[in-house]
């Protein structure tokens, strides 16, 4: 591969990684010395000028293609990217967008939308169909394994975080329903879904 660099995909490796343990390392309440409310707006500035470097080195490599996609299988990956991203837009019904930006200063409460009664990090699993629906090259291959590493782990760094705040409820929820791949018989029913937001509410 002729590029500038002796090792190019090892350095796209390594600009995942270090958006990967700044993203980690920022999370929570590290911001909130130097930004105090406005912390989460920093955070989530700080993440998109990281992420932006990553995707800049994977955009000037050459990339090569792993294999000869069929046709068949060629429509099948587009219908799969566009369910997942349909899928994003309808989620965002569910959440505050605002609160997640960092516009407006949310409490959360701790609900189960009907995404969440089936996997337990919705956005991420689409991600991950979205990330495994693309062309793959041996470059895009690279980011799709470094991505997919950052949600696993990230996942379980949220998930100890909530579990700090809701220790009873989310813990039970976290034996029900799976994490990021939704698997079937294993769901919330209505009934589960209702205690377990009104537990949610007497830990806060």
């Amino acid at each position: 591969m002729n590029t500038p660099f002796p090792y190019p995909l090892s350095l796209l490796a390594a600009s995942w990684l270090l958006f990967g343990v700044s993203h980690s390392l920022l999370a929570g309440k590290t911001l909130e010395p130097l930004f105090g409310r406005h912390s989460r707006l920093a955070y989530n500035a700080i993440a998109v000028a990281m992420v932006a470097l990553p995707f800049v080195i994977w955009a000037s490599l050459p990339a090569t293609s792993l294999w000869h996609e069929p046709n068949w299988l060629h429509w099948c990956r587009l219908a799969l990217m566009m369910g997942a991203l349909v899928g994003f837009i309808h989620t965002l019904k569910f959440y505050s967008l605002a609160g997640f930006l960092g516009f407006r200063v949310d409490a959360w409460p701790l609900t189960f939308s009907p995404w969440h009664r089936w996997i337990r990090h919705p956005w991420y699993f689409l991600m991950l169909v979205l990330i495994w629906t693309q062309p793959l090259t041996d470059t895009w291959l690279v980011c799709a394994v470094c991505i997919t590493l950052y949600l696993v782990i990230g996942s379980r760094i949220e998930e100890k975080r909530i579990l700090r705040h809701h220790p009873g409820s989310y813990a039970i929820y976290r034996r029900i329903v799976p994490g990021l791949l939704p698997f079937k018989g294993r769901a919330l029913d209505e009934a589960t879904r209702l205690r377990l937001e009104a537990k949610a509410l007497t830990e806060t």
